[in-house]
């Protein structure tokens, strides 16, 4: 008897392979102008290697009231007061827990604060800061949303999952 493993392998493959020659079915691109933060708000930051996006504080504090006030939850609740505790800018490293919020939480509000241009993206090495950015929005034929933002030379610099596929 031959392995089922293998010959399920191979169905699935099969199948895979006769399917269309793209597993991505809709991509979006916008470009985005980038409002200037005001100087006088308290900063958090996020380093994604070559580049640092900085969000207001108070910007992430009032998207988070806007969840607490569809969702009552404690943690929401913590989480804007782990923000307000801030007293001066902050950067995290794009893998750490921010306070008591993972870094996913965080990374929902900075894809909507950056779809708002509601940031200032620098660059480390050139202290360069960004006037405009693109987002390009992809969703493949499982499900999956992703969204992913990049220079305007093309060099990405953020990217999220929105929604895993099946």
């Amino acid at each position: 008897m031959r392995n089922p493993i293998k010959y399920l392998s191979f169905i699935l493959v099969s199948c895979i392979l006769s399917c269309s020659s793209s597993f991505i079915v809709k991509t979006d691109k916008t470009t985005i102008n980038l409002e200037p933060l005001s100087k006088n708000t308290i900063k958090v930051g996020i380093d994604t290697g070559k580049y640092i996006s900085y969000f207001s504080r108070n910007d992430l504090v009032e998207l988070f009231e806007k969840d607490q006030e569809k969702w009552f939850d404690q943690r929401i609740e913590s989480y804007v007061e782990d923000l307000r505790s801030l007293n001066s800018d902050t950067i995290f490293k794009n893998d750490e827990t921010v306070l008591t919020l993972e870094m996913a939480e965080y990374g929902l509000k900075f894809y909507d604060l950056l779809l708002a241009g509601k940031a200032r993206i620098i660059n480390k090495e050139t202290q360069e800061r960004l006037g405009q950015i693109e987002c390009k929005l992809t969703r493949d034929k499982l499900g999956g949303e992703n969204a992913y933002f990049y220079t305007q030379d093309g060099i990405k610099f953020y990217e999220i999952v929105l929604a895993f596929g099946e």
